[in-house]
Order: C-alpha cells, then sequence, then structure tokens
C-alpha cells in the first residue's frame, strides 16, 4: 500500500510504501498521485520503504527504472531528488540498485539513506519544519 502527502509550500511529496505492494501496484499508485491536483514534477520526493515487506527482485527493479525513465517531465523543469528511506540490509541493497539504474536516465535523481536525518538534509530541507506531518505518518 502506497500512502503520501504532497506539501505544496515545501515543494515536497512523502510517500511511504508498506506492505505487501508489488511492483506493478506501486507504479499503479504512483500515476494516481501524479493526477493529484497538488502535485507538481518539480517537487523533490521522500520514499519510505521502512515497512516494505515485499521483495522486489532485480528484473522487478529493472522493471521500475525503466518506467522512471519513460516518466514524462516538461523541458526546462528543475532537476528534482528522490530520496529513498531504507534502512534494513534487504531493502537498501535493492534501493542503491535502483539508484545505480536510474541516475542519469531518469528525470530525477535518486539518493538512497538509511534514515529520514540524512534524506531531509540531502534534499536540503529541516525536519524541525515537517515534524507535523512526520508525527501524522
Amino acid at each position: 500500500m502506497l500512502d503520501y502527502i504532497i506539501e505544496p509550500e515545501h515543494a515536497l511529496i512523502l510517500i511511504w510504501n508498506r506492505g505487501e505492494t508489488s511492483p506493478r501496484d506501486t507504479i499503479r499508485q504512483l500515476d494516481a498521485m501524479r493526477k493529484d491536483p497538488d502535485y507538481s514534477h518539480d517537487f523533490d520526493t521522500i520514499t519510505d520503504i521502512t515497512e516494505l515487506k515485499t521483495d522486489f527482485s532485480r528484473q522487478e527493479i529493472v522493471e521500475m527504472a525503466r518506467y522512471a525513465e519513460d516518466l514524462p517531465y516538461p523541458a526546462g523543469s528543475k532537476i528534482p531528488k528522490n530520496a529513498i528511506v531504507a534502512p534494513a540490509d534487504r531493502t537498501f541493497g535493492t534501493s542503491r540498485m535502483y539508484e545505480q539504474l536510474t541516475n542519469g536516465f531518469a528525470p530525477f535523481k535518486v539518493g538512497v539513506f538509511r534514515d529520514w536525518a540524512s534524506a531531509l538534509a540531502w534534499l536540503e530541507k529541516k525536519a524541525d519544519s515537517l515534524d507535523h506531518l512526520l508525527k501524522a505518518s
């Protein structure tokens, strides 16, 4: 299951991918999120997969990377960042594979981190201004 919060005032999207979620489900839910009226291609993203139960195979990671590479982004848009929070070794490793497959090919930059503080620092976002969102999640 994928949950998200779009914070236009912070130019940030927070995503939680939890439980048993297949890559196809993830892609379908991300496509739905992109239709949200508050969504913007210019917003940075934090994707937390701390509670993801599904182990994506190498082939599934490649499929997710191909999906990311084909995303339409308007010309001249800012290059957004997607910070993935993956504290467990199993999800950290597959996320690093995704990072390597997408950076330079997808219309956004990916970074993989073990904790929110590091992810927020990479995005140049202040944790204290997002406390209310993180507590609500």
